[in-house]
């Protein structure tokens, strides 16, 4: 794999990376700093993103980093694997149920959907279209659109949504895609040209201001170097979306101060 690039300036607001603030997170090559203007945390530096379509993609990175995990943190993965049923004690959400609320009928397009699971099958009435970096993952979303009237381009996000005209979509998923994307501002106001003007964005993402974040420290597992580039808050996360033209609402739980993850729902209107 290749050397990691220069160093990054804000991918939120474009300040200077000269003005970010050191953390105490990050390995040997890849640091998480924070804006000293915005207050985003992301990656002082990303590897070439090409590398993103084979050998850093999801399908492998995500092997590796399970094997790293448990090799260095064996009883907190143990104590994480025994105690799984507390996953089933609330309701699990189901993106695409949300996403069906809110969008009207016809196409939605799933940015970062990898072999396509969250929107296969469509709930009724959504016809399901996606944009995958990973040559192998977007190639069995592609098999898997077309059986309900979609398909999969493979690109990176910005690159992808180009594809499409203006309005396309009347919603769209963006399901642990958003902490990976190299250009977040730009791949949303992308997302926000391809939308019809009353669209509904269903987004999940790690949550940087979970309390357990702050327990676990280095160990949280939101933090995946150099997968995940960008670290939102609640704050940072309706800033960027702000910027790309979209507002941003979230409900009861959707900020739940305990869980590392962060739900919410953008709107085009």
């Amino acid at each position: 794999m290749n050397a990691a690039t220069e160093k990054r300036d804000c991918p939120l607001c474009g300040a200077p990376a000269s003005r970010a603030k050191p953390t105490p997170y990050g390995g040997a090559d890849f640091r998480v700093v924070q804006c000293g203007d915005c207050g985003l945390a992301y990656l002082d530096h990303l590897p070439p993103q090409h590398e993103f379509e084979d050998e850093r993609a999801w399908e492998v990175s995500s092997v590796s980093h399970a094997t790293q995990r448990k090799r260095a943190y064996p009883l907190l993965v143990g104590l994480h694997n025994a105690t799984r049923f507390r996953m089933h004690l609330m309701t699990k959400r189901e993106p695409k149920r949300i996403l069906a609320r809110f969008a009207r009928p016809g196409p939605v397009v799933d940015v970062g959907c990898g072999a396509g699971i969250n929107l296969v099958p469509p709930p009724a009435g959504l016809v399901p279209y996606g944009v995958e970096i990973s040559k192998s993952l977007a190639a069995r979303a592609d098999a898997a659109f077309r059986q309900y009237g979609g398909k999969c381009v493979q690109a990176p996000a910005a690159a992808g949504l180009d594809q499409f005209p203006p309005g396309s979509f009347h919603g769209a998923l963006l399901i642990g895609y958003i902490e990976h994307e190299f250009y977040p501002l730009e791949a949303l106001t992308r997302l926000r040209a391809a939308l019809t003007d009353d669209a509904a964005v269903v987004i999940k993402t790690p949550n940087y201001a979970s309390l357990n974040r702050r327990v676990m420290g280095r160990r949280w597992s939101g933090f995946r170097f150099p997968d995940h580039v960008n670290y939102f808050t609640p704050g940072t996360l309706r800033a960027i979306a702000d910027r790309a033209g979209f507002s941003t609402h979230y409900g009861l739980t959707d900020c739940n101060p305990v869980s590392d993850s962060l739900w919410g729902l953008l709107r085009t209107a």
